[in-house]
């Protein structure tokens, strides 16, 4: 932290907040990138629709019952519980007194869901080839996905430092149960996972640069305390935990008994698209929580006992 100016306010060296902010647009428009080459490799060439379809149609290796499960589970989550537990996200922020934080995450939840249902239902199309298998509508990228990925992101945003790890863990399980299962139930291809976590990247990455820019700019704005000094609403806090514990053990319940795998030709395809969306899913979460720890570790550095 630089010395205090004439005025007796000190202020904040710009260049770790600079470099901060460009690596998290970075980022962001690597995310975004990388759903357009998603798009163009998977769904614009016969052989990407090709590998896509090969381990959709690896899905028959899921019982009948796991599938129904998976399909219950996913019909659940509805417009109305992604503002139940968007907003249970939005009030863990708001319990904390983060006001900044409030609007940040809720835009990037928001702008992720419409951003995917735009994508896939007014602007992608998805040509036909006559070789090609599998259902012809464009469902590029899932909605459901980008749903699981905006709560995990959204989570991971809002933990705070003693909490995070925790939070990035929940997270993990949560966007990747999302990524493969709107596979396993036959309801997006691979690729239609993928698309989804690159949205959803795009926009949480660029909401943590505007935090790092506010930190920057406006450290007095509503103070710079240390997630750790903030004395969070203890009321507010647990109604969030009921609704997002409430919800998630309804799914899980509609989700039980899952009963293995068949012996099918595409099983192989399958199993290993579903590690692909597995591992990308918590790299993903893994990395946005990189991201908000080092904003929260600079902001402790700036202003150790809090402003």
């Amino acid at each position: 932290m630089r010395p205090p100016n004439v005025c007796g306010v000190p202020e904040l060296d710009a260049s770790p907040y600079r470099a901060a902010i460009r690596r998290s647009l970075m980022i962001a428009a690597l995310a975004a990138a990388s759903v357009a080459v998603f798009y163009i490799v998977f769904v614009r060439t016969k052989w990407g629709q090709e590998i896509d379809d090969l381990a959709f149609e690896g899905r028959h290796a899921a019982k009948l019952e796991s599938t129904r499960r998976l399909n219950r589970m996913l019909n659940a989550v509805t417009e109305s519980s992604l503002f139940l537990l968007g907003g249970a996200i939005v009030l863990i922020a708001f319990a904390q007194r983060r006001i900044r934080l409030v609007f940040v995450v809720g835009a990037s939840m928001s702008m992720a869901v419409l951003t995917t249902e735009v994508l896939k239902l007014k602007l992608l199309t998805r040509p036909v080839f006559s070789d090609v298998q599998g259902i012809p509508q464009n469902s590029y990228p899932s909605g459901h996905a980008t749903i699981g990925m905006v709560l995990s992101l959204g989570l991971v945003m809002v933990s705070t430092s003693g909490t995070r790890r925790w939070a990035a863990a929940l997270a993990a399980l949560l966007s990747t149960a999302f990524g493969t299962a709107v596979l396993a139930s036959g309801w997006h291809r691979p690729s239609d996972s993928l698309g989804a976590y690159g949205v959803a990247l795009a926009w949480f990455a660029a909401g943590n640069a505007v935090l790092l820019w506010s930190d920057w700019r406006h450290p007095y704005a509503h103070g710079m305390a240390s997630d750790a000094d903030r004395a969070p609403s203890r009321g507010l806090l647990v109604g969030a935990a009921v609704a997002m514990l409430g919800f998630l053990g309804f799914t899980l319940f509609r989700s039980l008994q899952d009963q293995g795998l068949q012996t099918v030709a595409y099983a192989r395809a399958y199993v290993l698209a579903c590690l692909i969306i597995d591992v990308l899913g918590v790299g993903v979460v893994l990395l946005f929580s990189v991201m908000t720890g080092r904003r929260a570790r600079r902001r402790r550095d700036e202003w150790p006992q809090g402003a």
